[in-house]
């Protein structure tokens, strides 16, 4: 394995570690509902923003699926269209995982189906310089953290995607701008980037890691392209 790969798969582990510790921590280091940094409180209720039990963040895409990354592990529930990651909207329990050979994107199966309204998936990468949203409940600093239960959100921007090369990313995956003030952390992983308006949302990526080789957070964040994987994604949800 080259050392860009191993480096991008050793940032990627980082991540899926600190979200599986935090879902079984308490006090300070607990949860995994540490938000973006730089973010703030979400302004609307997303109803297809999936807090799953093993601190990770998903995308709900169809009644019965959820988008996440593989290096999330294997949760057993997620809490659907809640702003609060403790309490509100539905939990259901995931109950098979199918991973995408040669990716980090994951589609978790739920036992039963969910009332919320899915988010709509892109059909193509977004353009460089398009506005983007972050949602998660990942780390609101780096290398220190905090842990409101408010789900956070952060608009950047689309960079080109050899900007995020460093980290592993290639032309299938979405590059998002970033800085020590503003960036997806840990917690974030496997949540979404989207694309739109108010109520009317586009999921074009999945968390996958940092930009670059040199940091774990404050970065620019490398997010697995949905778009590229549609007609996989559909071939699996039956969609």
């Amino acid at each position: 394995m080259r050392p860009a790969a191993l480096i991008a798969l050793a940032l990627a582990l980082a991540l899926a570690m600190c979200g599986t510790t935090a879902a079984h921590a308490s006090g300070s280091s607990g949860g995994g509902g540490r938000p973006i940094i730089g973010g703030h409180n979400a302004t609307e209720t997303y109803s297809w923003m999936v807090s799953l039990s093993n601190g990770c963040g998903g995308s709900l895409v169809a009644s019965q699926w959820i988008v996440t990354a593989n290096h999330c592990g294997s949760a057993y529930q997620g809490r659907i269209g809640s702003t609060d990651k403790n309490s509100g909207g539905e939990v259901r329990q995931i109950d098979r995982r199918i991973t995408r050979p040669g990716t980090d994107l994951t589609l978790m199966h739920l036992s039963a189906p969910a009332q919320s309204a899915p988010v709509q998936m892109a059909q193509s990468n977004p353009a460089a310089n398009t506005p983007v949203r972050l949602l998660g409940w990942g780390c609101t600093s780096w290398p220190s953290c905090s842990t409101p239960a408010t789900l956070q959100e952060i608009d950047l921007t689309i960079l080109p995607s050899g900007q995020c090369a460093p980290g592993g990313g290639t032309a299938n995956d979405v590059c998002v701008s970033g800085d020590r003030s503003h960036s997806a952390c840990h917690g974030d992983s496997g949540g979404p980037a989207v694309v739109g308006t108010r109520g009317d949302w586009t999921l074009v990526g999945e968390t996958h890691g940092p930009g670059d080789n040199r940091g774990e957070c404050a970065t620019t964040t490398l997010y697995t392209g949905i778009a590229p994987y549609r007609s996989w994604i559909d071939q699996q949800i039956g969609g």
